[in-house]
């Protein structure tokens, strides 16, 4: 049946494109990207060149996003990132939890507080939710990290913006790589994965398309975390003799397998971390996903400056998600379009350049909550109702230059959030709980960019940000009733950076920012003991997040690279209280926040001898400080570190390379909590790590 299922996913998506950035039509080669003046960042929503900025921007370049590396998750390549902290839970059912200067650290699963895109498609959805299912991380050719204030640019989130681009380079003959990687865990040797992607790519006209299959087998180490995650991916680039740029899109995620292991007690962990609660297995937790996204771009630049695109996209979204507290049949309709215009005001040198926009979004799901039946669902129903969520979002920025070296930058964008339920679970005992939400808010930001030499930025801005919670978070309810829970609001945040980055030559780059935001209603997620492992919101009164985030590279020696980031995070509440049903008032005044460790630093040492012809080595390190787990009590997850090592050499025989690697993850079995879940009943908090696992793989293209 499965079989069956991928080859109709297969066929059916044959003919589907995908799209790649206007602006990015010749390869970004340059080993330190952050800085160059050439670069256009999409995550700014400005055509400005990089070091006109006034962000905190940080660019990856695909040898740092999936060179040796396995590919199941971005953890992979933003752990290079200061001020980004992904908590890989090593639950293929419930994601990853990514999160930016705090926000994005309440995700039960998904993507919370932050703005995704690939290849310009928006994979959040209108209520801030963010799903990966579609990413294929060995496709991707950049990432651009956007951090701060993202709601005058793009609305709906808190943290920041993550933009994923794939090959930029149109295919001037058929080319095909072929990559296969498998895998071993040291403690349950039995227990093995493997990954295989295909990537054809082939002329069209004057453009080119790519088409990209793959499938990840994972037996897991835990007990009950097995995973079978299948991908297909295509997008067409073709350039329009009228002037304009077509750029389509489109991707099919087969997720037949993914189950969830859940968290464990401390007594659990130092029992047998490669355990799975008894809950989880009896109710066989899990999900079956199959998600189908597409999307289409027409720019068109103007010859005095600037240019004019319109993208229109659609997904939908069958997801059958036994739990431990229900079976939860999801079927989720969303579309969308996007109008952006940019031109510069008038000539000259010092033109101001405006953009101006619009976005809007819409979201359908048809949802129903069963009993759940030892995996299967029943005929009890729970929940039964239908979620409309609808966004518009209009939108303007300006580019000022001061003088040759300062740069004025503005944005205003206003967003309007209309949620919508329909209960059609109604009864004498059980009234209609159907209603709206309206939830809106006018952000701003403002920023100022001095560049004292060529290829070096410093900056100064402030902006503020909305952010609604999402349908799941409206729904799941402490009453159990339906409809949409009335007492939780939106949380707002006013930022305030000051940074910088730059070149040190051609030795290496640098940046570094500090930053305060103050939260208002930040969104909190917590359990309770009658339904363990189902996740409740509530508002906090006001928090603040400060930090400071260095990051750099550096050439020691020909030949020999260090890369390195640090993160200092001060995240505490200034007014939240609380009363819970079974204890006394809480408050929680001057606390800090759980889930985000206070220190966190990676560090990568890439060696190339010259003498080894192709040959490399990449030893990388990462670790954090402890961890609270919970917004009341004192407990905490160890600190930790690991090291990875990475072998590998890349060659050619005629047209084709070759680029074989072995590579082990945790080389010293460090036993340590890769997640948590923040403010768990009974005391499943801990999510641990995989001890050492080993893994060699072998890349062929024709390239």
């Amino acid at each position: 049946m499965r079989r069956r299922r991928w080859l109709c996913v297969l066929v059916g998506g044959a003919g589907c494109l995908r799209a790649v950035p206007a602006h990015a039509q010749q390869p970004d080669t340059a080993e330190h990207a952050v800085a160059l003046p050439a670069i256009s960042v999409s995550a700014a929503r400005t055509t400005l060149s990089l070091v006109k900025v006034a962000r905190a921007v940080q660019i990856l370049e695909r040898r740092q996003i999936s060179a040796a590396r396995p590919t199941w998750g971005l953890d992979e390549a933003l752990g290079q990132v200061p001020g980004v902290f992904v908590a890989n839970r090593y639950n293929f059912s419930l994601d990853q939890r990514i999160s930016v200067r705090g926000f994005g650290s309440r995700s039960a699963f998904a993507v919370r507080g932050i703005k995704i895109l690939v290849d310009g498609i928006p994979q959040t959805l209108p209520d801030g939710q963010g799903q990966l299912t579609n990413l294929e991380l060995g496709d991707v050719d950049r990432i651009e990290v956007l951090r701060g204030s993202a709601s005058a640019l793009f609305g709906n989130a808190s943290g920041g913006v993550i933009s994923i681009w794939t090959d930029p380079v149109p295919p001037t003959r058929v080319r095909e790589d072929v990559r296969f990687v498998a895998g071993w865990a040291g403690r349950r040797g039995g227990r093995t994965w493997n990954k295989w992607q295909s990537t054809t790519g082939l002329p069209v006209g004057s453009g080119g398309a790519e088409l990209s299959v793959s499938r990840l087998a994972y037996d897991g180490e835990r007990d009950h975390s097995a995973a079978d995650l299948r991908n297909l991916n295509a997008r067409l680039r073709l350039p329009l003799s009228t002037g304009w740029l077509l750029s389509m899109v489109a991707a099919v995620g087969d997720d037949p397998r993914a189950d969830n292991p859940g968290a464990l007690t401390l007594a659990e962990l130092q029992a047998n971390r490669d355990s799975a609660p008894a809950a989880n297995l009896s109710s066989h937790a899990g999900k079956d996903v199959l998600q189908a996204q597409g999307g289409a771009t027409l720019r068109h630049p103007f010859a005095t400056g600037g240019e004019v695109g319109v993208t229109v996209f659609g997904l939908t979204r069958a997801l059958k998600n036994p739990t431990t507290f229900a079976y939860i049949d999801l079927d989720r309709r969303a579309y969308g379009a996007r109008v952006t215009l940019t031109h510069p005001v008038g000539r000259g040198r010092f033109a101001p350049q405006v953009t101006t926009g619009l976005d809007f979004q819409r979201q359908r799901d048809d949802r129903v909550n069963l009993g759940n039946v030892a995996g299967r669902p029943d005929t009890t129903r729970a929940l039964d109702q239908l979620e409309d969520v609808t966004e518009v979002g209009p939108f303007v920025q300006g580019a000022v230059p001061l003088a040759a070296r300062l740069t004025l930058t503005a944005g205003l964008r206003y967003d309007w959030v209309q949620f919508h339920v329909a209960d059609r679970l109604v009864s004498a005992a059980n009234p209609d709980d159907s209603g709206d939400r309206l939830m809106r808010a006018l952000s701003g930001s403002l920023g100022l960019a001095f560049n004292p030499a060529r290829e070096v930025t410093l900056y100064a801005s402030t902006g503020s940000s909305f952010e609604t919670p999402t349908t799941t978070e409206l729904t799941n309810r402490p009453d159990s009733a339906g409809g949409f829970n009335a007492a939780l609001d939106p949380q707002t945040a006013r930022t305030y950076e000051v940074g910088g980055r730059g070149n040190v030559g051609s030795r290496g780059d640098w940046s570094a920012a500090v930053f305060q935001a103050d939260v208002t209603d930040e969104l909190i997620s917590y359990e309770v003991p009658t339904s363990p492992q189902r996740r409740f919101f509530r508002n906090a009164g006001s928090a603040r997040h400060r930090g400071i985030e260095l990051g750099g590279g550096l050439a020691l020696l020909p030949g020999i690279e260090l890369r390195a980031a640090y993160t200092f995070s001060d995240f505490r509440y200034v007014r939240y209280a609380f009363s819970p049903d079974t204890s006394p008032p809480r408050v929680l005044d001057g606390r800090a926040l759980p889930g985000i460790p206070k220190h966190a630093v990676h560090l990568t040492l890439r060696v190339e001898p010259r003498s080894v012809r192709g040959g490399w080595l990449e030893v990388e390190t990462a670790g954090t400080s402890s961890t609270l787990v919970d917004d009341t009590l004192s407990l905490r997850t160890s600190p930790w570190w690991t090291t990875n090592v990475r072998l590998g050499w890349t060659g050619r025989l005629g047209s084709t390379s070759f680029q074989p690697f072995v590579a082990a993850n945790n080389v010293f079995d460090r036993l340590y909590v890769g997640s948590v879940v923040i403010n768990a009943a009974r005391g499943r908090y801990y999510e641990p790590a995989p001890g050492r696992n080993l893994y060699l793989g072998l890349t062929v293209g024709s390239r």
